[in-house]
């Protein structure tokens, strides 16, 4: 079968060397052991962890918890029916207040849960959502509806802060969301720029990844953000690498000028050519952490544009959103989501993930940007 040949059979030229991953480096601590894929961690100074669950390996429940207790056990969050959704049975009005297609979740700056719910879009409008989350009161703060923004063809992938604004990738379409946290506007920009748009299909472990659903190779446009602990850069890039920088000036700038928003090709510049990457994360340096989900590596770039090996070990599959902890402590979520039913496996099996699912940790020696998260 031609799909099973270019999953299963087609190497990368551009991998063909230099392949072995270290067994284990002590260095990496387990910090959770789990029998379902993470794809992001995050966490509070007082200790909360928040997880997203992305069901990729049949199981079913929540898509956000808290990991509460000695006994880490996972609980819904901030409750049971935001984390309800049945397509089967709810309604248009359920989309805007129930998690539809979770993709992401951080504690920002502000202290609050973010949650960025990519929905369904083509269905319904309001399921395409940010939603903020009082930690104290764990009630919802702000919901912004993002629907008229990305369109029945986008989808919303990730979200940073910059003061008053942030930033969202959109991964379906190729472009970047600026949204004004206090009046709730925002508007898409860098639609099917070069910048946005992968030029070659995702990989992990050397193959080209293919859809499941589709049967084709799959591509993951404008995926991985960062900003610099300043504020004046924004970094950004599809999911199978080459990272690009733009200043925050003209990005905040063109949420209310259109000429401003049309000139934002001009004012991209590449920043380093990185590898397919499953996640990233930023220090209070501007140390930007990416995993290379070939070579099962996590690497940084620092603000020169010098890149640098953290650590390489096997364990690290698929490393997802990663995450600073005030511990200095980089969270790793080997999610092996290259292993689950997103993409077809060999002998067209659901999913090949091996259990327990791991959440790792290792000391870097710097703080999280100021800027990034409480």
């Amino acid at each position: 079968m031609l799909v099973s040949h270019l999953l299963f059979g087609l190497s990368l030229a551009l991998f063909a060397q230099g392949y072995s991953s270290k067994d284990h480096d002590d260095r990496i601590k387990t910090a959770l052991a789990m029998d379902t894929s993470a794809t992001g961690a995050s966490t509070t100074p007082d200790g909360r962890v928040f997880l997203i669950l992305p069901h990729v390996d049949g199981t079913t429940g929540p898509k956000i918890v808290e990991v509460v207790g000695s006994k880490h056990t996972l609980v819904p969050y901030p409750n049971v029916q935001w984390n309800s959704w049945k397509a089967s049975t709810d309604s248009a009005a359920d989309a805007g207040t129930k998690y539809v297609s979770t993709n992401a979740q951080r504690v920002g700056p502000d202290g609050n849960l973010w949650v960025v719910d990519s929905g369904i879009p083509s269905q319904f409008l309001n399921s395409s959502k940010l939603v903020s989350f009082n930690l104290t009161t764990n009630e919802v703060e702000r919901i912004y509806y993002l629907g008229d923004v990305v369109t029945k063809d986008g989808l919303l992938n990730d979200v940073r802060f910059n003061g008053k604004f942030a930033y969202l990738t959109e991964y379906a379409i190729g472009s970047i969301i600026v949204l004004d946290l206090e009046t709730g506007d925002a508007r898409m920009v860098l639609r099917g720029d070069t910048s946005t748009v992968a030029v070659i299909p995702d990989s992990a472990d050397g193959q080209f990844l293919i859809s499941s659903t589709t049967g084709q190779p799959q591509y993951i446009h404008a995926d991985h953000l960062e900003v610099s602990p300043d504020g004046r850069y924004f970094y950004y890039q599809p999911g199978s690498g080459y990272m690009w920088r733009l200043e925050t000036k003209y990005l905040n700038e063109a949420l209310h000028n259109k000429t401003t928003a049309d000139l934002l090709p001009t004012y991209t510049k590449p920043f380093s050519l990185t590898p397919a990457t499953g996640g990233t994360a930023i220090d209070a340096e501007g140390n930007i952490y990416y995993s290379d989900i070939d070579r099962h590596e996590i690497r940084y770039i620092a603000p020169n544009r010098i890149t640098a090996l953290l650590v390489r070990d096997s364990r690290l599959e698929w490393v997802d959103a990663m995450w600073v902890d005030n511990h200095q402590r980089l969270w790793m979520c080997a999610s092996q989501l290259n292993r689950g039913d997103l993409f077809v496996q060999p002998n067209n099996q659901p999913s090949t993930i091996t259990k327990p699912v791991y959440i790792y940790t290792i000391d870097i020696g710097h703080n999280p940007s100021p800027i990034d998260h409480a």
